[in-house]
């Protein structure tokens, strides 16, 4: 058994390393432990300067509130914080409302997406500006793919996670492509120029939204075009023609949930499926996000950073 003083001075006088080793705990089961008991923690290379004498002074460990755990023992699981109902706010399952502001980041990508043509794959969306939100759609597939941007961003925001582009290229995206086995020479598909991030206690996790390319069976229509097989019957074109299969958006949404930092992997995918769309899972997305956000910062403890 421990209490909250006790627990302050520890990890205020060693790292959360040997903390957690002395428990016999793993480092982020550490962090859920300070996070129940509200006992804040050093930030992100307080060693380091710590061992030049740069350091800053540690804060105070702040009073006990009336829900507050006031000690801990390994044999009690830690819980997230108690958070009284009045003041949660859980994310939104419904769309917005008619009316209702959608997140500037939507509100300021939708625009140049309506613009935008198609690019080098000949399916997704290019738009001409480079800093946008961090969607993959096709045409018949933006309206989708913002819309559920949208409602995930503000539910991420209604718990307190700012959703923004990442502000430096210190940040970087991981390679991502919507379409299953891209044929050779279909040419890349868009990306933006910096990650979109949501962070989570200061803690950057990349969100990208896209519309998935499904393997479809498509007929050469002539002119290096390539049309479906139902569209080149209903046409009925004739000619030389041949069958390839080629990725095709088909509506359905992946969202992918990353780390942005170098050298720190972590990757997360929601894929929505028939009868399921993921707008149903909001609620348990933005849950592994926060969970995320905390491996991130045990892995950077355990590097040193």
């Amino acid at each position: 058994m421990i209490t909250r003083e006790a627990l302050y001075q520890l990890v205020w006088n060693t790292t959360g390393r040997s903390v957690a080793a002395a428990f016999g705990v793993s480092e982020s089961y550490l962090i859920r432990v300070c996070h129940k008991l509200e006992v804040p923690r050093p930030p992100r290379g307080y060693w380091q300067k710590f061992e030049v004498g740069r350091a800053s002074e540690p804060p105070p460990l702040p009073p006990a509130g009336p829900v507050t755990e006031k000690c801990w023992s390994k044999s009690t699981r830690p819980q997230p914080p108690y958070v009284p109902p009045a003041t949660k706010r859980r994310p939104p399952s419904k769309p917005a409302k008619q009316g209702e502001p959608k997140h500037p980041l939507i509100a300021a990508a939708e625009r140049h997406f309506q613009r935008a043509g198609p690019g080098a794959d000949g399916c997704y969306l290019k738009p001409r500006k480079k800093l946008v939100v961090d969607v993959t759609a096709s045409r018949t597939g933006l309206a989708k793919c913002l819309g559920f941007a949208d409602r995930l961003f503000r539910s991420l925001e209604g718990l307190g996670h700012r959703v923004v582009i990442a502000p430096s290229f210190a940040l970087t995206r991981i390679a991502l492509d919507p379409r299953q086995q891209p044929p050779p020479g279909s040419g890349r598909v868009w990306s933006p120029l910096r990650p979109t991030v949501v962070f989570v206690d200061g803690m950057p996790i990349g969100l990208a939204v896209a519309e998935v390319g499904e393997t479809v069976a498509m007929q050469y229509a002539g002119h290096g075009n390539f049309i479906t097989k139902e569209e080149f019957k209903r046409k009925k074109r004739f000619g030389a023609t041949w069958e390839r299969e080629r990725p095709l958006p088909r509506g359905k949404l992946k969202l992918t949930a990353y780390s942005p930092l170098l050298g720190v992997p972590w990757t997360r995918e929601w894929l929505e499926t028939a009868g399921t769309p993921l707008d149903d899972g909001l609620e348990t997305i933005a849950a592994a996000i926060e969970s995320g956000a905390l491996e991130l910062l045990a892995s950077l403890e355990r590097a040193g950073r």
